[in-house]
């Protein structure tokens, strides 16, 4: 009896094991007219969170060139993917994944823009600035498994460009991955989820905040425009999947020493595994 009941504690371990730990974060781009909250006085914050939470891979937005350097220089076990969103060079935002290299190996990567010409820097429909996503095909080292990953940064005015943005999405993993592989979602969507793209999109893939095997756990909202003193409401930070059993997501509301935040907005931890096939 003691044997058997072993077996399925062991055997239940096993079945909830997490392969992959993902994040999204907007780090809040360099602006000196932050004051105390631009990107040098909190840099260090910030890249020690990124350290301490030490996930798999995990999706910037608005990181400028200089923040792009400052992780990567400061993370020495991740590369990233991803390019300028004014140029498709060096120029300007990026939304780009950093993955840890010791575990994960890039098959193939690239980047489109929210636009209706993709495959150029380009601003799309009513938006107010040119829109990317990211995109990178991975393997796992240790187990082969494959997975693709993507992460963006909606616009914050266009509505039109919103929706189309989401439609856009959703056509370019039908292209990119006729092998429907397990695929992530990360991003600022700048958008509350009861939202028309945001629907859009949930209507193919899993919003990790409602479909994880542990409640969320944090707060609800993500944006505090860096107010300490007022509880953020606006969820507009996402971790979306599809192939993936989602086995925990949190709100990372950590504070500097001086209690200011590292960003403007929470990032999001998810813990996710392969679904098993039957």
């Amino acid at each position: 009896m003691k044997k058997l009941f072993l077996g399925l504690l062991f055997g239940s371990n096993l079945l909830f094991a997490q392969d992959l730990k993902v994040m999204t974060y907007n780090i809040r781009l360099s602006l000196e007219s932050d004051k105390e909250n631009s990107w040098d006085y909190r840099k260090e914050d910030a890249l020690a969170l990124m350290s301490y939470y030490h996930p798999d891979y995990f999706g910037v937005q608005e990181a400028v060139p200089q923040q792009m350097d400052d992780i990567k220089t400061s993370l020495k076990d991740y590369d990233y993917v991803g390019v300028g969103r004014d140029d498709g060079k060096n120029q300007g935002e990026y939304s780009a994944i950093f993955y840890d290299k010791n575990k994960l190996e890039v098959l193939k990567s690239g980047t489109f823009w929210l636009s209706e010409t993709p495959e150029k820097p380009s601003k799309g429909w009513d938006a107010a600035y040119n829109r990317v996503c990211t995109y990178a095909f991975f393997k796992i080292k240790k187990s082969g498994k494959k997975f693709l990953a993507m992460n963006l940064h909606f616009d914050h005015v266009g509505d039109v460009a919103r929706v189309n943005s989401s439609k856009l999405i959703l056509e370019k993993i039908k292209e990119l991955n006729p092998q429907n592989l397990p695929l992530t979602l990360t991003g600022d969507f700048n958008l509350t989820d009861d939202t028309e793209p945001i629907k859009i999109i949930s209507q193919s893939l899993d919003n990790v905040f409602y479909h994880s095997r542990k409640p969320h756990y944090g707060p609800v909202g993500t944006f505090t425009a860096f107010d300490v003193n007022t509880v953020p409401k606006d969820r507009i930070d996402y971790i979306f999947v599809k192939g993936f059993e989602v086995q925990s997501n949190r709100t990372i509301n950590d504070r500097r020493e001086n209690l200011l935040y590292p960003s403007d907005h929470y990032p999001i931890l998810a813990e996710i595994s392969f679904k098993k096939s039957l």
